[in-house]
């Protein structure tokens, strides 16, 4: 029996080795992001609103409370669900997801440039 929990181990952990961990998504520029999905829509509304002018102080207070973070271009993030235009992303490293554009959202991120290449130069085959 300890034989068989021994080998089942090995091959859980030989596994997880051999498995690539999963491509993180980036995010495309400077973005807002909010835990609550009222919020990213109201952040999203367009400006002829009445209540347009109001939402910069609120979102503001949102953002000082913690329930709205701006996201950084480059920033990693995994993507934990979708709802039409709206996804809810996970920075790397954090616990809460938050709700964005998906526009805003690249999923297929280029790779890193090599030490010495320039940012975002082709490279020559």
């Amino acid at each position: 029996m300890r034989v068989l929990a021994l080998v089942a181990t090995a091959v859980s952990i030989a596994l997880f080795l051999c498995v690539p961990a999963a491509k993180a998504a980036a995010v495309r520029g400077p973005v807002l992001a909010c835990r609550d999905q009222a919020d990213i829509k109201r952040a999203l509304r367009p400006t002829s609103d009445k209540d347009a002018k109001d939402n910069a102080a609120y979102l503001k207070g949102r953002v000082g409370a913690g329930e709205c973070v701006q996201l950084l271009r480059d920033q990693k993030v995994l993507v934990d669900q979708r709802d039409g235009q709206l996804w809810c992303v996970r920075p790397s490293g954090a616990l809460d997801c938050y709700w964005t554009y998906e526009k805003a959202i690249d999923l297929y991120p280029p790779p890193p440039p090599e030490p010495g290449e320039q940012p975002g130069a082709k490279k020559k085959r």
